[in-house]
């Protein structure tokens, strides 16, 4: 029986989810040593803009993995890992380039983290960049024993896979193996259309499995896919172009926020394959999504969980290793937050990726893991549908989808307005409909005509903008929004 299952046993039950657990304890890393190694190839089928040349496109593998050895192996340190940022793109970079190049990354992030997080002002870069990582180098993967499953771990927009090093040790040490490789473009490491970037991305991830497949000879029991962000994006479409990929776990993934509205056009999104379990993990603003992917993924089994203590920001673990390096043993909100989301990653991945792993058959809540995770509630398919749609251009069947859940929609505006705001800046009379349907059915709103003159104002009818956001101000005179936008309008009339 695992640590984790112990302690889930001893806390009190508060109400019951089937399928994953969340407990509130330090994480407990499992019985397996974490090897790290690093492969560079190229996909020679692309090509790569590096400054002023065209290279084949470098794909620099970062490769987590459990290990039996009982050999020690060797010691590395958090340097080793950025380094590896350095030389992403150009293979030859010279030492001095790279030390160079890790400081500065490093001192950038943790003044960051000084500023925005409360980090220990005292914690210098060098001793971050010297600290111990928990994976090690020189360490066997044995293939001749039992297999292991394999995870792709798919970063964020033009971020290297070191931003999410914790999660894949911990993930490693508990029996799973995890590849990816940096997020880039589809021409550089810039990120520029969301559509060609992703599928850039999703190629990338099928360009080193096959590698992981036929070069380095790894075989695994199960396959799954997470990932941070825009690399929720990419997880998304993979899983749809990739049949035998078993389970989903996202990272505040972009495919529930506006992506959304991208993803749904790109020729590989295919709601008809999302019959695998799916587990999403979200940042705590209030009212910002109808979390549209999630309620429309058709398995049964799918899970969605709050950060209240996590922004967009908090879903790396840079934060949590430079907490680490602090003599203050006290641990912040966000590294517990972390702590949370990696158990329930690998509860997740226990469940659906090792058959018969009973410890992990049931999610238990006490009420002080309510401080950290929480599990959403709240029903959007009704909204979600409406969605949908609309993103087919499907208007008729919007308007009877709206005469037939009156109620769902219009006993307060919030659905509709944040449906509203994902069409705002690719399908903005969209955005004017539903806006119409708010103002309609909350006419003494200021909210709902302010946004309705928004959208008019982004659409570049002014006129109309203004006369609907006068009729705002006679709702809020006070408001300097409404006051700002209107002052803009005419500015530019």
């Amino acid at each position: 029986m695992s640590t984790i299952f112990k302690i889930t046993c001893l806390t009190i039950l508060l109400y019951t989810i089937p399928g994953i657990s969340c407990i509130a304890s330090e994480l407990d890393y499992g019985p397996y040593k974490v090897g790290f190694k690093s492969y560079k190839t190229y996909d020679n089928s692309r090509p790569y803009l590096l400054g002023e040349d065209t290279i084949s496109r470098p794909l620099l593998i970062h490769f987590w993995y459990p290990s039996r050895d009982k050999n020690e192996g060797e010691a590395l340190d958090f340097k080793h890992y950025i380094d590896l940022i350095a030389m992403r793109e150009n293979y030859g970079i010279l030492r001095s380039e790279i030390d160079k190049n890790s400081f500065n990354y490093v001192n950038a992030y943790s003044d960051f983290a000084k500023r925005g997080f409360g980090l220990d002002t005292s914690i210098h870069t060098r001793q971050i960049l010297d600290a111990p990582v928990s994976a090690r180098n020189g360490l066997s993967l044995q293939q001749n024993g039992p297999k292991f499953p394999l995870l792709i771990y798919a970063p964020s927009n033009s971020k290297s896979s070191v931003q999410n090093h914790m999660i894949c040790e911990y993930l490693a040490s508990h029996g799973f193996m995890i590849l990816s490789v940096a997020s880039a473009g589809p021409n550089s490491i810039r990120r520029e259309n969301i559509a060609k970037s992703t599928m850039a991305q999703v190629i990338d991830m099928e360009h080193i499995l096959k590698y992981c497949e036929d070069s380095l000879n790894i075989e695994y029991t199960g396959l799954g896919v997470f990932g941070f962000s825009s690399g929720g994006q990419a997880s998304t479409i993979f899983q749809m172009r990739n049949e035998h990929v078993d389970a989903v776990f996202s990272m505040d993934g972009g495919q529930e926020y506006g992506a959304y509205s991208v993803l749904y056009k790109m020729a590989d999104f295919n709601l008809e394959k999302t019959n695998v379990p799916y587990c999403s993990v979200v940042n705590n603003y209030e009212n910002f999504s109808i979390y549209p992917l999630y309620n429309s993924v058709l398995s049964s089994e799918k899970y969605m969980f709050k950060m209240p203590n996590l922004d967009h920001n908090g879903f790396i673990s840079h934060w949590c290793f430079f907490e680490s390096c602090s003599p203050d043993s006290n641990r912040s909100s966000i590294a517990r937050s972390y702590d949370y989301m990696s158990e329930c990653a690998l509860e997740f991945f226990s469940k659906y990726l090792k058959p018969g792993s009973s410890s992990y058959d049931s999610i238990f809540f006490s009420e002080s893991d309510k401080e950290y995770i929480q599990a959403v509630s709240q029903d959007y398919s009704c909204i979600t549908t409406l969605c949908n749609a609309l993103q087919d251009n499907n208007l008729d069947s919007a308007a009877r989808l709206v005469d037939d859940y009156k109620v769902e929609f219009f006993e307060e505006e919030t659905q509709i307005h944040i449906l509203a705001r994902m069409f705002i800046d690719g399908e903005i009379d969209h955005a004017i409909w539903l806006y119409k349907i708010n103002v309609k059915n909350h006419p003494e709103s200021w909210q709902a005509q302010y946004d309705l003159g928004y959208a008019y104002k982004e659409k570049g009818e002014a006129l109309m903008a203004k006369n609907v956001l006068q009729k705002a101000k006679e709702l809020n005179p006070g408001n300097k929004d409404i006051t700002n936008l209107l002052d803009e309008i005419t500015e530019l009339q």
